[in-house]
C-alpha cells in the first residue's frame, strides 16, 4: 500500500492545496495503484524528505519530489500510462511537463501569494495552524522565491500575457483529443489535469482562470478527467488516515 503525505483538504473541495500533491494523486488513480492519504500540518517540514510535499512511503521507504515519485511508481508497479508512447510523444510530453511545473507553476503561486485580494490568510485547511507572523514570513519567502526565479520581476499585464500565451499552447496540443497527448492517457495528464484543476476551481481572483476558461476545450478535458478517474471520493477524504 503506497501511503501519500499531503497538506489538509480546503476550500471544501480542495483534496489538497498543492498541485503537485495532485498530480501524484492523479496518476495513482490513472495507473490502478492502489493508495492511502495522510495529511500532515504546517511542521511537514521537519520530517518530510527534501523539506517538502508530496511524498509517499512504500515498504519502508520514503520517496519525495513528484517526478522522483512517478520514476519510483513506474520501477515498482509497472508503466502502464506511457508504455506505448513512440520517442516523439516522449519529447512532446517532456515539453508540456516543464513548461507547466515550471513556468505556469511560477504564476499561479504569484497569484495565491501575492494579490492582496487572495488572502491565504483565510485559508481554511493548511494555514488554519498558521499565526499572523507565521503567514507573513511564509508569504516573504514566496515572493522572495518567485524573484529569485524571475516571474517576480513581471509586471501584471506581462504576466497575464505570459499565462494566456502557455494556456494558448496546452489548447492548441490538447486539440479535439480526448487527453493531452491523443486518444490514450498518459502521465502528462496527470500533470496537466492537477495544475489546470486548480486554476480552474480555486476560490480567488485569477487572470490563469479567466484565461483558461476562454478555451472550451479545456474545460470540457478537466470535466472528461474528473468524471474519469475522481466520480467516488473527489478530495480522497475515504483514504485518509490519521
Amino acid at each position: 500500500m503506497i501511503t501519500l503525505f499531503r497538506f489538509g483538504p480546503a476550500w471544501d473541495k480542495f483534496g489538497c492545496i498543492s498541485q503537485f500533491v495532485l498530480k501524484i494523486e492523479t496518476y495513482l488513480r490513472m495507473a490502478g495503484i492502489e493508495f492511502e492519504t495522510r495529511s500532515l500540518g504546517i511542521g511537514f517540514a521537519d520530517t518530510a524528505p527534501k523539506g517538502k510535499l508530496p511524498y509517499i512511503e512504500h515498504d519502508g521507504a520514503q520517496i519525495a519530489d513528484s517526478s522522483i515519485i512517478v520514476d519510483y511508481l513506474k520501477e515498482h508497479f509497472g508503466d502502464p500510462l506511457d508504455e506505448a508512447l513512440s520517442s516523439s510523444e516522449r519529447a512532446k510530453g517532456h515539453v508540456i511537463k516543464r513548461m507547466i511545473e515550471e513556468h505556469i507553476w511560477w504564476i499561479m503561486a504569484r497569484e495565491r501569494w501575492w494579490a492582496p485580494e487572495n488572502p491565504y490568510w483565510d485559508t481554511p485547511g493548511m494555514l488554519k495552524e498558521f499565526d499572523q507572523a507565521s503567514y507573513e514570513e511564509a508569504r516573504d519567502d514566496s515572493q522572495r522565491k518567485c524573484i529569485e526565479h524571475g516571474v517576480g520581476a513581471f509586471t501584471e499585464d506581462e504576466l497575464d500575457k505570459r499565462g494566456r500565451e502557455d494556456l494558448e499552447a496546452l489548447s492548441v496540443f490538447l486539440g479535439e483529443h480526448p487527453y493531452i497527448l491523443g486518444d490514450r492517457p498518459t502521465s502528462v495528464d496527470a500533470t496537466t489535469y492537477a495544475f489546470l484543476w486548480q486554476i480552474l476551481n480555486g476560490p480567488y481572483t485569477s487572470q490563469l482562470k479567466d484565461a483558461a476558461q476562454e478555451h472550451d476545450n479545456l474545460s470540457a478535458y478537466i470535466q472528461r478527467m474528473s468524471e474519469e478517474w475522481f466520480g467516488n471520493d473527489p478530495m480522497s477524504l475515504e483514504r485518509e488516515v490519521s
